[in-house]
């Protein structure tokens, strides 16, 4: 597995970077001791780096899985926007991760210059904790590309964290070709990119090749967060981005989709928090754009009748 540096952050990781998300309790809610499985076997494939965020619940996996792969790069991120909510959820993850340090702490889900300004009390926090080696990096996530293209002017954001595929499926605020040039300059400007969505929350699995053969041409990318779930994902992915190819097939007819159960009471929280525009309660239940979701499973973690899953 090819090691990279992370644009000028001074983090070096591997080209493949293991998204928690999907074992967490948003989506296929994986017990501990499963989802560390999977991730200390990513390990022993040459994955050195992994995503995680104080939303997803997965800091019980991960930390369990340090015990035998210690030399994991943790990246993790949060909603924070002031000194207090930064500290909380700092302190959040080294209680969950048993340590006290993380290697790339970021601002969760930027929009736009705005955002960002609203946040620069918790950049500063996150910075001085980087000075005081707490923190090695600080960085952002985002699917806007107002938001991208605007983190030049805060010096603290040194790596970003993207939504970008193929298809430009989930891209907010502009198109594919828009999203390209503002992740380039950036990355030209000194920041480290690791994408996420490769595969567009699913909608690009059936050309799973092409998507990851695009994501991988992009110089201006220096790694790529992929969900996986079994033993056959790792091996196809890890193959995959030493350029064999061989082992996407089998895994490519499996669809994803966003599921709402029948108790569903129509009570709109899920609608709030699709930043996609992806699910509408219509006639007292919530119903599912899969054209527009990005199976991010986000919406399930606010339903108070847990009734939302990507299955």
């Amino acid at each position: 597995m090819q090691s990279v540096r992370l644009g000028a952050s001074g983090l070096t990781v591997s080209r493949l970077c293991f998204g928690t998300l999907t074992m967490s309790p948003l989506q296929m809610d994986m017990p501990v001791e499963q989802g560390a499985e999977l991730l200390i076997y990513a390990y022993t494939r040459g994955v050195r780096f992994l995503d995680t965020a104080d939303l997803y619940g997965t800091y019980p996996h991960i930390r369990r899985a340090l015990m035998e792969a210690p030399d994991y790069v943790v990246s993790t991120k949060a909603y924070c926007y002031d000194e207090k909510t930064a500290s909380e959820a700092l302190e959040r993850a080294f209680r969950g991760l048993g340590r006290e340090y993380v290697d790339l702490f970021m601002l969760h889900e930027q929009e736009s210059l705005y955002t960002l300004r609203g946040h620069q009390e918790a950049l500063a926090y996150l910075s001085k904790q980087k000075q005081l080696g707490r923190i090695g990096a600080v960085g952002m996530s985002t699917h806007h590309v107002a938001a991208v293209k605007a983190a030049w002017r805060f010096p603290e954001i040194q790596v970003i964290h993207p939504l970008i595929n193929a298809g430009g499926v989930g891209i907010q605020g502009g198109t594919l070709y828009d999203m390209e040039g503002a992740v380039a300059s950036a990355h030209n400007q000194g920041a480290g990119i690791f994408a996420m969505k490769a595969l567009g929350g699913g909608h690009l699995i059936g050309g799973s090749r092409a998507a990851f053969s695009y994501i991988l041409s992009k110089p201006w990318i220096d790694a790529v967060a992929v969900g996986m779930q079994s033993f056959a994902e790792i091996d196809a992915n890890v193959r995959a981005f030493e350029g064999d190819f061989s082992l996407l097939k089998p895994l490519s007819t499996r669809e994803r989709h966003l599921m709402v159960h029948d108790w569903c009471e129509g009570c709109g929280r899920c609608e709030a928090r699709c930043r996609q525009g992806a699910i509408r309660v219509i006639e007292g239940r919530a119903r599912v754009d899969m054209e527009k979701c990005v199976l991010c499973g986000y919406c399930a973690g606010v339903c108070p009748q847990v009734c939302i899953k990507v299955v």
